[in-house]
Formats: structure tokens, C-alpha cells, sequence
């Protein structure tokens, strides 16, 4: 019993040192797409310090899990925004956001409106040759 304790008590302590290290945060965006999710989980992960980062279309939310020692959320906003994104009230850097997809650049309304219906044909007028003499 007094080992299981010492056990217990040892994974205790060793995530209350860690506490401080680790930190997240949940940043707004305006990501719309598949494309955008992949976009920002893969490029996030370059940023020095980031460990994990998953992208919410629905929340329209990135959370990134960080090691807090090696960069901070202000650092994180500025990277979303060079990848083309809003990032709370970070807005995306003009380059960056003309660089990305068409579909990327939307607003979530232009990008979740249904397409817009084919064109009805209409018909031509029939011409009737007009009578010989």
C-alpha cells in the first residue's frame, strides 16, 4: 500500500512541476474549409514552441497546445495571421490571405451558401424563313 502511495504521489508531483511549463489557448478564426484546417494544423506546428494544434471549423476556433517558456498567444496570433487567418483580433496579412485558395478566402456565409442554380436556357425564337415568290 505504501509503495502505491509513493507511486501516486511521485505522478503528482511530477505534473505540478510541469504545470507551469505547458499552457493552451483557443484562438478565434475565420478558417472555413478542409483545406484551411490542414492548412493551419500543419504550419502551426513550424512555430517554435507549439506542441498540438487542432482547428474547429464549427467553433471556428484554433486551440493550440504550447510549451509556455518558448513562446506565448500574442506569438501564436501573429503566426496564424502570416499563414493568411484571423487570429482573435490579429487580422490576417493581406499577402498571406490573397496567396490562399479561393475558397480559403471567403467569409463561413459565402462559403456555406448553397451554389448558385444553372442558368435556365431559354429557348431561341424560332425563325420561319419567309415565303418565295
Amino acid at each position: 500500500m505504501a509503495t502505491l502511495y509513493l507511486l501516486l504521489g511521485a505522478g503528482s508531483t511530477y505534473s505540478q512541476e510541469n504545470h507551469g511549463k505547458f499552457a493552451s489557448v483557443d484562438i478565434r478564426t475565420n478558417a472555413v474549409c478542409d483545406q484551411c484546417k490542414h492548412r493551419i494544423e500543419t504550419e502551426m506546428l513550424y512555430v517554435k514552441g507549439v506542441q498540438a494544434v487542432r482547428v474547429d471549423l464549427d467553433k471556428e476556433t484554433i486551440h493550440v497546445d504550447y510549451k509556455a517558456g518558448k513562446t506565448d498567444p500574442a506569438k501564436l496570433r501573429e503566426a496564424i495571421s502570416q499563414i493568411g487567418y484571423l487570429a482573435d483580433d490579429v487580422q490576417p496579412d493581406p499577402k498571406a490571405r490573397v496567396a490562399l485558395p479561393s475558397c480559403c478566402q471567403m467569409t463561413k456565409d459565402e462559403h456555406d451558401a448553397p451554389p448558385p442554380a444553372p442558368p435556365v436556357p431559354t429557348a431561341a425564337p424560332e425563325t420561319v424563313p419567309a415565303p418565295r415568290h
